[in-house]
């Protein structure tokens, strides 16, 4: 069975990256989940590792309402940079409905989706399927 080897959960909001992490690990797909409170340390993290692919995340999923550096300040700065893996997919996990974040996310090719909160098991697995497929 294929594997996603790291997933990384960007969000400040504890409650959040508990039942992700939990969601994530019932898989047992994935072999290390990576989280961060928000954006500065995510980025710090991929820049640090980016000729080191194998320490870098398939996948991201990555809250926009967040201290220090918020998702969008992320996505500017991950977008600028080039990274030592072919693919890093980011889907945008927020509470935020507003029309105007739902329509802006499109404008980064490298974010693959956007999920409202609170993300369903059904939704993350059928998430999980694709990426896997993807590979």
């Amino acid at each position: 069975m294929k594997r996603l080897s790291t997933v990384s959960v960007i969000d400040d909001d504890k409650l959040f990256q508990f039942i992700i992490t939990k969601l994530l690990e019932s898989t047992k797909i994935i072999d290390a989940i990576l989280p961060f409170p928000n954006g500065r340390e995510a980025l710090d993290y991929f820049l640090e590792n980016k000729h080191h692919p194998e320490l870098l995340p398939d996948l991201v999923f990555l809250d926009l309402d967040m201290p220090v550096m918020n998702g969008w300040e992320f996505l500017d700065q991950f977008s600028g940079n080039s990274f030592g893996k072919e693919r890093i997919t980011i889907y945008i996990c927020t509470s935020s409905v507003n029309p105007r974040d739902m329509e802006l996310y499109k404008h980064y090719a490298t974010v693959s989706g956007y999920k409202i909160k609170p993300i369903t098991k059904e939704e993350l697995y059928l998430l999980l399927e694709k990426e896997i497929s993807l590979q």
